[in-house]
């Protein structure tokens, strides 16, 4: 039994005893108002009798006394020692009427906080189930099982509570979830940095010995120093593109919105691979209108387009065309990345987006696998989304789909 519980028994148990003595004085202030009444009566009686003994006795119980008769009364029942003050146990009537009014008030008494007892012991009996199976539940929570709940459907203080006993619940089992998520994810991706540094570390290390054991030899040097430059440019670019990568998933990129008009955002994406196209016979080729624009981040979606245009360059043989187009309709506005290059394998459609996956069919091609997965990063924080379809030998289509969105 708790200790507001026991207050509460206590202040029944009170107010019960208070209740009892205001019912005893209450009796005994009747009982002398009685005695009172009754002696007087009696006194009116004696007298009416005293002043007309030929009348029946009837008579003196049932007609109006005068004052004279009142008072012969008093003087004859005074003489023989029956007053107002005579001792209620000696008047037979005021003794049953005294036990009589203690029986009702007692009963009356007892029978109220009876009944009182009874409810608050019921109300307590079900507060204290209730708040056992809400203690149940909480103890399951803690113990992990994050998904139990409090019944708070019902009307009332403590289900108001629970309510907010549930609210503050889901609040915790998602912050709960989003620090389990960022450990998978610190954990991946230091996995993933791991992996990916372990090769060009060790290609490295391989190329100083080299170096260290011909070191008279020029060539040599020079040769491995190339290659050596090579390595640590594959560092860096696997180092920025999951610092990138890392700061978008976070949240902790502020993207600088602004209406940007597409056909010059995308010149200037393609102007940095026009020299790359160029040597390997390739053309790229921009179709769509000139007025159409986009709220976007100028600077995060060029880097996310010229990933696309990259890896169509990359996959496209001599000769083969990359066509980026855009159009605006009611809803989105779409840019298209298409080219006519070997396309992507069915069985690697789903996983092109996947961090560091690089497909069996496609190991002649560099790439470390992160240029896709950062481009999608980088669409999504726009609240975007990016889609593909392909076939094999005949190319892929890249398409990103930006809802016109009215805040920024």
């Amino acid at each position: 039994m708790g200790k507001e519980t026991r207050a509460l028994l206590w202040r029944l148990w009170a107010i019960f005893f208070l209740a009892l003595a205001v019912s005893v004085v209450l009796v005994l202030w009747m009982t002398r108002d009685f005695r009172k009444t009754m002696v007087e009566h009696d006194y009116g009686a004696a007298g009416y009798l005293l002043g007309h003994p030929e009348e029946a006795v009837a008579a003196a119980f049932t007609k109006d006394k005068t004052v004279f008769e009142l008072e012969a009364g008093r003087r004859v029942l005074h003489a023989a020692g029956y007053s107002e003050d005579t001792d209620s146990v000696l008047i037979p009537a005021v003794a049953a009427y005294r036990r009589h009014t203690i029986i009702l008030f007692g009963g009356m008494l007892f029978g109220i906080f009876s009944a009182v007892f009874v409810t608050v012991g019921f109300y307590i009996r079900s507060q204290r189930a209730m708040i056992a199976k809400a203690d149940a539940v909480i103890a399951s929570f803690l113990e992990g099982d994050t998904d139990r709940r409090i019944h708070s459907q019902e009307a009332g203080a403590w289900y108001g509570l629970f309510h907010r006993i549930n609210e503050l619940a889901t609040i915790l089992s998602a912050q709960a979830e989003h620090e389990r998520q960022t450990r998978l994810f610190l954990q991946d991706m230091i996995s993933d940095v791991s992996h990916q540094l372990k090769t060009p570390l060790a290609a490295l290390r391989m190329y100083h010995e080299i170096m260290a054991e011909d070191s008279a030899d020029r060539e040599t040097i020079r040769a491995f120093g190339h290659k050596s430059l090579r390595e640590i440019r594959r560092v860096e670019d696997v180092v920025y593109t999951l610092l990138k990568i890392a700061r978008l998933d976070a949240g902790s990129v502020r993207l600088e919105k602004a209406e940007e008009n597409l056909e010059m955002l995308l010149r200037d994406v393609t102007e940095r691979f026009e020299t790359l196209a160029a040597r390997e016979s390739k053309e790229i080729l921009l179709r769509g209108r000139g007025d159409v624009t986009l709220l976007c981040d100028a600077l995060w979606l060029s880097e996310a387009l010229g990933n696309l245009v990259k890896n169509a360059l990359e996959h496209t043989g001599r000769g083969g065309k990359i066509l980026i187009g855009w159009e605006r309709t009611a809803l989105l506005t779409n840019i298209v990345v298409e080219d006519n290059g070997k396309g992507i394998h069915p069985e690697d459609i789903h996983n092109i987006f996947k961090r560091f996956y690089r497909s069996r069919f496609s190991q002649d091609t560099q790439g470390i696998g992160l240029g896709l997965p950062l481009a999608k990063a980088i669409v999504e924080a726009h609240q975007g989304t990016i889609s593909v379809t392909s076939r094999v030998g005949q190319g892929s289509r890249f398409v990103l789909s930006f809802f016109h969105l009215t805040e920024r």
